[in-house]
């Protein structure tokens, strides 16, 4: 028995439905709701923190966070898939199930696509003060100075020893605790959690993974303890092709309250169409279509949630 129209827009629902969004680059990014159509700028007005408390004397004291010129521009995205009519004739559901979870699956890998382009050009596009991303002389408000583009200088910065690594890694954490916000309060003081990012398959990739996971580590001239495993946050570890930096690696505020980059999707211009029986596409291509349309856009949230090492 063939497959029906009904059927294909069936299995394509339930991948959708079904597979998870567990990127961990695209976890990275806060998740919120444009209902702006593609082409629109939406303001990430959120950016701003709320001052401290003060001693009461006399009346309150109200406020509102700090309001930044910071918009991002949505853009529509789409992807289809080509199902043969001899698929659909001979019933070969297996095929159309996997092509429909490959489109599921492209679709739950866009925003970490788009993530991944914002950490990989964060030395030359702006963030919302209007300094770069990565830079060394951000300021936030009340903040004073604020860097979150290091340097480590290492033996061989192409092939970092596992020493260096963690070296370069516990200065990139310690970094965030200098952090203070635009009302000049310290911040991440409750971060407990941060995600090394880098290329993949490269010799940083390796020397920070076994940074990362052992208990010792050898300096060239004896083995000490790992200086990695005295931080007290938990550490993710992502090697990434996605990830195009070369001889530098970045690190990751990922504690729930962090916002890094900002992920916005207007989901009411989702959606899924088709070309099946008897349509025209039928006739000429000897096959049905099916896809999906998707609008949003990633853009930088806060850069003192991310910090930029590079080895010389």
């Amino acid at each position: 028995m063939a497959i029906t129209d009904y059927g294909v827009k069936g299995i394509l629902h339930k991948a959708l439905a079904d597979t998870p969004n567990s990127d961990q680059i695209a976890n990275l990014a806060r998740r919120e709701t444009s209902e702006l159509p593609a082409g629109s700028q939406d303001k990430l007005d959120f950016l701003g923190m709320v001052p401290a408390l003060r001693e009461w004397i006399g009346k309150r004291s109200s406020s509102k966070p700090i309001e930044y010129n910071y918009t991002a521009t949505l853009k529509k995205f789409e992807r289809a898939v080509f199902l043969p009519l001899d698929w659909i004739n001979n019933d070969k559901t297996g095929k159309v199930r996997e092509a429909a979870n490959g489109l599921a699956k492209r679709y739950m890998q866009w925003p970490a696509a788009q993530v991944a382009a914002l950490i990989n050009a964060g030395e030359s596009v702006n963030a919302f003060d209007g300094q770069f991303f990565f830079d060394t002389d951000h300021v936030w408000g009340a903040s004073g100075t604020i860097n979150n583009d290091l340097t480590f200088n290492a033996t061989d910065h192409t092939n970092p020893t596992v020493f260096e690594a963690a070296r370069s890694l516990v200065q990139a954490i310690n970094q965030f605790s200098a952090f203070k916000d635009d009302q000049g309060e310290p911040l991440n003081e409750g971060m407990t959690e941060v995600t090394v990012l880098c290329a993949g398959g490269t010799n940083l990739a390796a020397a920070l993974n076994l940074a990362i996971s052992q208990p010792n580590v050898d300096t060239g001239t004896g083995v000490v303890s790992n200086p990695v495993k005295g931080l007290p946050v938990a550490i993710k570890f992502v090697s990434s092709t996605r990830i195009t930096l070369a001889d530098k690696f970045v690190v990751v505020n990922s504690s729930p309250d962090a916002c890094p980059f900002v992920f916005l999707e207007n989901r009411n211009d989702y959606g899924v169409t088709g070309k099946g029986a008897g349509s025209d596409f039928e006739h000429d291509n000897d096959g049905w279509e099916y896809g999906v349309k998707a609008t949003g856009v990633a853009a930088y949230g806060r850069f003192t949630d991310a910090v930029l090492m590079t080895l010389n």
